[in-house]
This record gives structure tokens, sequence and C-alpha cells, in this order.
């Protein structure tokens, strides 16, 4: 069996693609990378916050204890030490409840704000200004 003959185009590299199909195979080699990063940054932080998440959740359920304890105590100072009926000593514990929980997730708020996955943000405004030419 006779081979057939080699013509210069048989043999096709890599510069012999369309422009276009060498900016898709560059752009999803460029997401690769930032997915790489993404996945890098996420498993080094992940031990962390879910240890934070942990003691955030003892955290939380200790403070409601001792928020509900305290309020009790102090609903029974009202109404034993001071004479206040059982209703206004109710509504005074409500009204310091919701002040503190307005002040605690303002706080909270303040707090979640910021940036996540800082270094895959940044590389990929970096590789998007390269490409778009700015």
């Amino acid at each position: 069996m006779a081979s057939l003959p080699r013509t210069p185009d048989s043999g096709q590299g890599r510069d012999a693609r369309h422009p276009l199909e060498r900016m898709a195979v560059l752009l999803a080699s460029l997401l690769d990378v930032h997915l790489r990063m993404a996945l890098q940054e996420v498993s080094r932080e992940r031990r962390r916050l879910i240890g934070g998440v942990l003691l955030l959740g003892m955290a939380l359920g200790l403070l409601t204890t001792g928020f509900l304890l305290t309020s009790g105590a102090l609903v029974a100072w009202l109404v034993r030490g001071l004479g206040w009926g059982l209703v206004p000593a109710l509504l005074a514990m409500g009204v310091l409840d919701l002040v503190l929980a307005g002040i605690v997730l303002q706080v909270g708020n303040v707090l979640l704000r910021g940036p996540y996955l800082v270094k895959t943000r940044a590389g990929l405004t970096k590789a998007t200004r390269l490409m778009v030419g700015r």
C-alpha cells in the first residue's frame, strides 16, 4: 500500500489555527488558571472558615443562654425589687433587646463587608484588562 503524499496542509500545527480558535483556547486556558487559583484559595481558607463557624455557633448558643438568664433575672428584679408590673417589665426588656439587636446587626454588617477571593478577583481583573487592551 502506497502512502499518500504529504502536503504542506496535512500536518497542521498550532500556527495553522484560526485566530478566533486560538483566542478561545487562550481564554479557556486563562479561565482554567483562575479556577485553579480560586480552588487553592478556598482550600486554604476552608479549615479557618469551618473552625470559625463552629466556634461562632457555640458562642451563639452560650450567648443566647446568657441573655435568657439575664433577661429573666432583670425582669424578676424589676417586678420584685422595684415593684414594676409584669407587663411594663417585659416591655422594657423587649425594648432593650431590640436596641441591642440593632447594634449587633450593624456591627455584623460591617464585619461581613469586604472582598472575598482577593487574589482570584485581582487576577481576573488583570487578565480581562490585558485581553480588552485597557
